[in-house]
């Protein structure tokens, strides 16, 4: 008994350890966003603060999916991946653009682009 004891609480702790690492798929920050997650993500932080009509929704979305799949298969981690990831994120970035109307949507676009993935005053 005691045997099955301890047994339950050592995998207790370590279900609690590999949740804290965010592991398990559930996107608990370490784990890889769904393509659905990352597209949502990257529109979310794109147009923050920018009203897009359906029309613009739409083709926004075909635009990142498109960035999306002239991405996969580069190794981000070479000189090489590196450059050729910024090649296609400003020709999306330059795509999207287009779409905007006004001078203050491009601003704030410009701006949230350039913001990267930071959060929050970041580096």
């Amino acid at each position: 008994m005691k045997k099955l004891i301890a047994v339950a609480a050592m995998l207790v702790t370590m279900g609690g350890v590999a949740s804290a690492q965010g592991g398990g798929g559930g996107g608990g920050g370490g784990g890889r966003m769904t393509p659905e997650q990352r597209l949502e993500a990257t529109m979310t932080r794109l147009f923050s603060g920018i009203t897009l009509s359906d029309a613009q929704k739409t083709k926004a979305t075909e635009i990142i999916k498109k960035s999306f799949d002239e991405g996969q298969g580069i190794d981000r981690k070479t000189p090489e991946g590196m450059e050729k990831m910024q090649s296609i994120t400003k020709k999306r970035n330059e795509d999207l653009k287009e779409l905007l109307k006004s001078d203050e949507d491009k601003k704030k676009f410009d701006e949230n682009a350039a913001s990267g993935g930071r959060r929050g005053g970041g580096h």
